[in-house]
């Protein structure tokens, strides 16, 4: 995810009035959702007056924590754009981000980096793996340079890839890894240091439908039960119906907001186990 080269939206129609704001929705019996992430009138707009790209168009959004919300819609619809924005990446041209409770536009350039590497993950359609560093390193990288001891750091991170099905393969470096095998690791790192809110771009835009299927659900599941909320981004239905909730964008607003129904809860079963079908 390059953020110097996002592609504006196409210019959609006159600002509508603002709509009401959504609320989260908790499971029937559940206590209510305290959202981590609240997004209110986001606008952004590229170019001169004369030639002005509205590419987000009065968005409202509230996110839980636990939480999973998939943003879909074509190329130019701003759901990327939406991900920089709440992610502290970009700054809206108005509107309001606040993580739980405090505006993103209050903090200062070094206080934003300190959000997004100690209390936000990133998964990335490729990855984005140092090609260098082995699995292990990979993943205790990013909390080693927040402050956390490598001893500290090594023991979360073997931890969570253990869990993620790695075990045995701390010391393979990428190259030496399966796309799916791969994109666990990512997991393993946007996940380490407990963050609030998980941000995905595509994450299973590079591998095959069956391994990406896997780890989709490695990752909502993953999200789930640290507690942390998942924001994914994605053009396909078939994976944003893996999240709970789906917005559907289009020219920069949010078209339609869908909720799965109420399940029966699955059997438990081991991370692990999951992982075991992404072995190749």
């Amino acid at each position: 995810m390059n953020t110097n080269q996002l592609s504006p939206a196409p210019a959609g129609p006159p600002p509508h009035p603002a709509s009401p704001a959504p609320q989260p929705v908790a499971q029937p019996g559940a206590a209510p959702l305290s959202p981590v992430l609240c997004a209110r009138g986001l606008m952004k707009t590229y170019g001169s007056s004369s030639t002005t790209t509205r590419a987000l168009d009065g968005v409202d959004l509230d996110i839980a924590r636990a939480d999973s919300l998939a943003v879909m819609g074509p190329s130019g619809c701003g759901k990327t754009t939406l991900l920089h924005i709440l992610a502290g990446i970009l700054t809206p041209t108005a509107g309001t981000v606040r993580h739980d409770g405090t505006d993103l536009a209050t903090l200062g350039d070094r206080r934003r980096t300190r959000l997004r590497r100690n209390d936000f993950g990133f998964v990335f359609q490729d990855g984005q793996l140092l090609p260098e560093l082995t699995a292990l390193e990979n993943v205790i990288l990013p909390r080693m340079l927040g402050g956390t001891s490598r001893r500290a750091a090594t023991a979360e991170a073997a931890s969570w890839l253990d869990r993620l099905g790695l075990a045995g393969m701390h010391d393979r470096r990428p190259t030496q890894l399966s796309g799916g095998q791969a994109q666990r690791v990512a997991i393993a790192r946007a996940l380490t240091g407990r963050p609030s809110v998980v941000f995905a771009d595509e994450p299973t835009g590079a591998l095959d439908q069956a391994t990406g299927q896997s780890v989709l659900q490695i990752l909502v599941d993953s999200c789930r039960d640290s507690g942390a909320a998942l924001v994914m981004v994605t053009h396909d239905a078939k994976v944003a119906a893996a999240c709970r909730r789906t917005v559907a964008m289009r020219d920069g607003r949010i078209a339609q907001e869908f909720v799965r129904p109420a399940e029966q809860p699955a059997p438990a079963q081991p991370l692990a186990a999951q992982s075991a079908e992404v072995a190749r």
